[in-house]
């Protein structure tokens, strides 16, 4: 069966420094050339697809996909709209292989967004004549929230749409609750105790803490808020955090104690141990990965009968800092919560922002929570 690999920098093309690339393989062991083309387009041409993140998510649709056409003997530029649309229902009905659960609508879509722009693109660089895919103008429902220019809208209110995508329902993000963080937490060790915190009072992404480096925590400072700049970002753009200082300090303590340990043990058993700078580490002192934060959570969700992923604790900070602000702007008219939030977060669209005031205007057990209950929840 095909295989899916990340290219490393000895790897790169061209001399060119870009680890994590990814690249198919067939069952023979052979580059998948249309593919890896592409994906190196992306990745090195491509100027709007900066996150490794997104790379990962299209080299995993197309592993898909390339499995699906060796499982059928299907050939790649051969295949038309009924193999496409036996793909997306096989994914609608069966399980996934991979993890046993059934498939979300959104990935579902997403694996088909993914192999439209694939063959559209080889079709553009003369790979293949044509792309197994229809598009037919709709109709947007009026039942579906309104843009920022709307009111601007050229199209009527129309857009092209794939015509295998199914309907999707989009679900507003859904925050915990002080009680629910308390139980996930209940029971974990420090290490992970502090990742979940970093998340729910930063507001950042799994990726993100994961890649937190020891060299951007200040030592000292006089402030209720400190600044933490971070690197590993979703877009690769360097962004600002605002961790409490009691953060700052118990994760300082961390490092001191329990990471030293790790990192003394793993200097005795490998003598060309080299330590690294990630702030959170294994047991066998390498840094942590954002599959593996995420599967700890997960984990401990599941033990404490709560139904969240990772991610959860981000649409929780996000909330929470909304509504504080709101709270602020009744003093500070110049102040606006929705642009500041927008910065907080290091969202590129106001739009992707402006679902929080939707999540609050929708759940009103949350009007009255604020950051300052969420910190105070996290140190009972």
């Amino acid at each position: 069966m095909a295989e899916l690999l990340f290219t490393s920098d000895e790897f790169a093309p061209n001399g060119m420094s870009v680890p994590g690339v990814p690249m198919l393989l067939d069952r023979e062991m052979r580059l998948v050339e249309p593919a890896c083309a592409w994906l190196l387009h992306i990745a090195l041409v491509r100027g709007r697809t900066r996150s490794r993140q997104t790379w990962r998510t299209y080299g995993e649709a197309l592993y898909d996909w390339w499995q699906t056409l060796e499982a059928n003997e299907w050939i790649w530029d051969e295949v038309g709209v009924a193999e496409i649309a036996a793909y997306r229902d096989r994914m609608l009905f069966r399980p996934s292989d991979h993890t046993g659960r059934a498939y979300a609508r959104s990935t579902v879509n997403g694996r088909l967004r993914t192999l439209a722009l694939f063959y559209r693109w080889c079709v553009a660089a003369g790979l293949t004549d044509t792309a197994p895919f229809n598009t037919s103008e709709l109709a947007l429902s009026r039942r579906q929230p309104q843009g920022f220019l709307t009111h601007v809208d050229a199209t009527g209110g129309r857009q092209l749409a794939n015509e295998l995508t199914i309907r999707q329902t989009s679900a507003l993000p859904k925050p915990l609750s002080p009680v629910a963080l308390r139980r996930v937490m209940a029971g974990l060790g420090s290490r992970d105790r502090l990742i979940i915190e970093w998340a729910v009072t930063t507001g950042m992404r799994r990726m993100e803490v994961a890649g937190l480096r020891l060299r951007s925590l200040p030592r000292s400072s006089l402030d209720a808020l400190v600044v933490v700049r971070i690197e590993a970002t979703k877009g690769g753009k360097t962004r600002t955090v605002y961790p409490p200082l009691s953060l700052i300090d118990r994760t300082l303590a961390y490092a001191r104690e329990e990471r030293a340990v790790i990192v003394r043990r793993a200097k005795l058993r490998h003598a060309d141990y080299a330590e690294p700078d990630a702030v959170f580490l294994t047991e066998a002192g390498r840094g942590i990965s954002a599959r593996r934060v995420g599967a700890m959570f997960a984990a401990a969700a599941g033990t404490a009968g709560v139904t969240a992923s990772f991610h959860a604790l981000r649409h929780t900070f996000a909330t929470a800092m909304l509504r504080f602000l709101q709270r602020r702007a009744q003093d500070e008219p110049e102040l606006n919560p929705l642009l500041t939030l927008q910065v907080v977060l290091g969202h590129a669209d106001l739009s992707t922002t402006a679902i929080y005031l939707r999540v609050l205007a929708t759940d009103l057990t949350l009007v009255e929570s604020s950051v300052d209950e969420l910190y105070g929840a996290l140190l009972q």
